[in-house]
């Protein structure tokens, strides 16, 4: 008896098949997109809950706008990674650019951050630890991504920050948008002016408008680190221009200064990963992880998904991380953008807007995909 052929994979259905998104809360609005959950519901009738992200009409209409959305898109349908958000679709719909990604429904990093900001208090090392070394092990995954001929995509993500790492109710660590990302399969022309990425997340480099490399992405992820081990913030001024100098002077107390269960190995470790000169810092993502693994056997070995779960089930148990649904017509005006959606991925005829972005078209295909 000939055997049934295996189901199609979920990255495959949702670029396909969906026959309707059904809107269920927004969970973060910002300056240029919100971010909805959603569930993607299929012709036979099952269900897949998604982040759907939308940029508003009056920003999409701008060239640069437009192109970082699509550089985003290009790159999160690309990477396949654990601690990397997939990108399953990407089309315009009335103006507005929709992409389709993985449901993180948790927490971001800045919320979990903030809390501990709040009461003044660090995280304990063992989770600081394995939160930082999971953002690490992204990290070195894209910085190392390849075409199909072995030529590196030279993928620096910098816009590392906690607002862009992600934990999941189960534990999962996954960093996000890579809309700034510098590749060899982006097209967007930021400016030789242009700064990308957060004030108080940029490397001292950037500040002294030195060439940068990888290195920029390990130093915003030490900061990460930083923080999450004091309760405090590290760079952040009372303006931007005192943001900036703060980052320029690189001055980086330990932080066993704010935490006494900071081991000298810890503190060490930090001050290398926050080395003012990227030629003294440690010297990769996978050096980093590396580095980070030991130090975690050092803490704790079996601190892991589970103790990430139960920071952010005591995070979104003290304060609601889902926004409730907004009225009509902006609950109206999305709606009725997935509707139209839905019908130009099934007609599939076109470019942007009408099929979706073709990861083949910029890079074939990424080596090491997971």
């Amino acid at each position: 008896m000939p055997t049934a052929p295996p189901p199609p994979r979920l990255s495959v259905k949702l670029r396909s098949s969906p026959t309707r998104y059904e809107p269920v809360s927004r969970i973060a609005v910002g300056g240029m997109a919100e971010v909805w959950s959603a569930k993607a519901i299929f012709s036979a009738g099952d269900s897949h809950l998604v982040a759907i992200k939308r940029v508003l009409p009056h920003l999409a209409a701008q060239p640069m706008y437009r192109s970082l959305f699509e550089d985003e898109a290009r790159l999160g349908m690309l990477l396949r990674h654990p601690n990397i958000v997939r990108v399953y679709d990407a089309r315009e719909v009335n103006g507005a650019l929709i992409m389709i990604m993985d449901l993180v429904d948790g927490a971001a990093v800045r919320g979990v951050l903030e809390h501990a900001q709040e009461r003044q208090a660090g995280m304990p090392p063992a989770p600081a630890i394995y939160m930082a070394r999971e953002i690490a092990l992204a990290l070195d995954y894209a910085h190392h991504a390849e075409d199909g001929t072995g030529k590196p995509l030279g993928i620096i993500h910098r816009d590392v920050s906690p607002h862009n790492v992600l934990v999941s109710a189960e534990g999962d660590v996954k960093l996000t948008d890579f809309g700034l990302a510098n590749a060899s399969t982006g097209q967007t022309d930021t400016g030789a002016n242009m700064v990308g990425g957060k004030l108080g997340y940029l490397a001292p480099e950037v500040i002294r408008q030195e060439p940068t490399g990888p290195s920029v992405d390990v130093f915003a992820l030490g900061i990460i680190l930083w923080e999450a081990l004091t309760g405090r913030r590290l760079f952040l001024g009372a303006d931007d221009g005192e943001t900036v100098r703060n980052v320029a002077k690189c001055a980086v107390p330990p932080p066993s200064v704010f935490n006494r269960a900071v081991t000298p190995e810890l503190d060490e470790l930090v001050r290398k990963t926050l080395s003012p000169r990227p030629e003294t810092r440690v010297p990769s993502a996978a050096a980093l992880a590396d580095a980070l693994t030991k130090m975690l056997a050092r803490y704790d070995a079996e601190v892991g998904r589970d103790d990430m779960a139960l920071i952010v089930g005591l995070l979104k148990a003290q304060q609601s991380i889902a926004l409730p649904m907004p009225v009509m017509p902006e609950a109206e005006s999305l709606v009725q953008d997935l509707a139209q959606f839905v019908e130009i991925a099934a007609a599939d005829q076109g470019n942007l807007g009408e099929v979706p972005l073709d990861p083949t078209e910029f890079a074939a295909l990424v080596r090491g995909i997971r």
